[in-house]
């Protein structure tokens, strides 16, 4: 595989350096900060070469409350480039794509430098590029993809992160409690989202226009998710699979005659080794399981409309439920609004709003809480952690966008031993 990824990232780079200075760069109605590479894109795009590239920050201050206020605001970056080929145009292979992705994510996280305290880790986390840490430069998508249109088929086959294909959502939040699969956050030991990646299969079926159903086998193997492990594309540690299956609507016309989205979903997971799946209700690693399992329901549904597109009133939550025996979370709901286009000036800005409550298991509480008595560590005494985001998306330009932010952390770690954390921050993201 390595010997395909490799040329079809060699291509994406090459050509985005060779056109990346013509005349349509930076054009405020383009949809891309480099333009159209003086005609190059679009003829490149016809002949079935497309190129993406993006780039985003996370920034927050730790303002007040939280372990340790006031320290310099940490940056959290991460750097995307990807290749989509149509292979019908380039190989006459009709009805199948190859995608290539490669990222970088570096910089520091706010909430491990200042909001929560060492005994008491964050669930959620202030900055959603920073996820899992730094994780270097990694192949995060290499998969092909066959369409059986008459059939209503699609098979996906190759590297991918869970997220992009399993309780998806859009990405309107700095927090990573709002941003991207929900169950990436909370059953996090198994479950990888982009930019990490594994093996996988995905076989997704379209009922009719508005409805499909989709399973999925992914490959369980925790070397992928270390940073020096970002190219290591072997099986050599892998512990059972991920099973995943989902049913999506999507009515045209929901409320209000308004479009939206509902998933259901559900996890199934085969790991029996110890150090990767055990009882949370005992020491970590010392009492083997050999399976675990979850579900979710979601939804983003547009309320109100005013003109074209968009604009208007839309909401989303999610809604996740994990094992009692071998997950610390017990389940966890989120709610949000949105405004897209406030402004007629600003058609495509977005006012956001979102609430998020994680919810610990109690036998996973009850075994930290008892392990720490007579010691100076924190007592995990609540049952939840609360995390709130209000901001505002500007975008000067379809591929430039500013997101200044305020957020406020209830029971950071869920412990009332550390104070509620007020943040302010300002994300940002560029369109190649």
């Amino acid at each position: 595989m390595k010997k395909i990824a490799y040329p079809l990232l060699a291509i994406s780079a090459c050509s985005m350096m060779s056109f990346a200075s013509a005349e349509d760069a930076f054009n405020l109605h383009g949809s891309t900060m480099t333009g159209d590479w003086n005609g190059s894109r679009t003829e490149l795009a016809e002949k079935g070469i497309k190129f993406d590239g993006t780039i985003a920050m996370d920034s927050s201050y730790l303002a007040d409350g939280g372990y340790d206020a006031h320290q310099a605001p940490p940056f959290a970056p991460q750097f995307g480039l990807g290749t989509t080929l149509d292979m019908g145009k380039l190989a006459g292979w009709n009805d199948v794509t190859i995608r290539a992705l490669v990222t970088a994510r570096q910089g520091e996280s706010t909430s491990l430098r200042g909001i929560q305290a060492p005994d008491a880790p964050q669930w959620a986390n202030s900055q959603a590029n920073w996820g899992r840490g730094n994780s270097g430069s990694r192949l995060s998508e290499l998969y092909i993809e066959k369409n059986f249109k008459d059939q209503g088929l699609s098979l996906r086959l190759g590297r991918m992160g869970l997220g992009t294909e399993f309780n998806t959502m859009a990405c309107d939040f700095q927090g990573n409690a709002f941003c991207a699969a929900q169950m990436g956050k909370w059953q996090g030991k198994l479950w990888y989202n982009t930019p990490v990646s594994q093996w996988g299969a995905r076989l997704k079926y379209h009922i009719n226009p508005e409805l499909f159903a989709q399973v999925g086998v992914f490959e369980y193997n925790p070397d992928n998710a270390l940073e020096r492990q970002g190219w290591n594309l072997d099986t050599k540690h892998a512990d059972g699979v991920n099973i995943l299956s989902e049913v999506v609507w999507s009515p045209k016309q929901g409320v209000n005659n308004l479009p939206g989205s509902y998933r259901i979903g559900t996890l199934y997971n085969t790991a029996d080794e110890a150090k990767n799946q055990y009882d949370v209700g005992y020491k970590a690693g010392t009492k083997a399981e050999d399976r675990t399992y979850g579900g979710w329901i979601a939804f983003e549904q547009q309320l109100t409309s005013t003109g074209e597109g968009k604009r208007g009133l839309h909401s989303f939550g999610n809604f996740t439920i994990h094992d009692r025996t071998t997950t610390a979370v017990n389940d966890s709901q989120q709610l949000g609004l949105k405004y897209y286009g406030l402004f007629d000036a600003q058609p495509n800005d977005i006012l956001g709003l979102a609430v998020n409550r994680v919810h610990l298991n109690d036998r996973y509480t009850n075994y930290v809480n008892g392990a720490r008595l007579g010691t100076n560590l924190r007592q995990l005494n609540e049952d939840a952690e609360y995390n709130v985001e209000l901001n505002y998306s500007y975008y000067p330009a379809k591929w430039f966008m500013l997101r200044p932010l305020v957020q406020y952390v209830v029971h950071p770690g869920a412990t009332n031993q550390v104070d509620n954390a007020f943040v302010v921050g300002l994300g940002s993201k560029i369109i190649f």
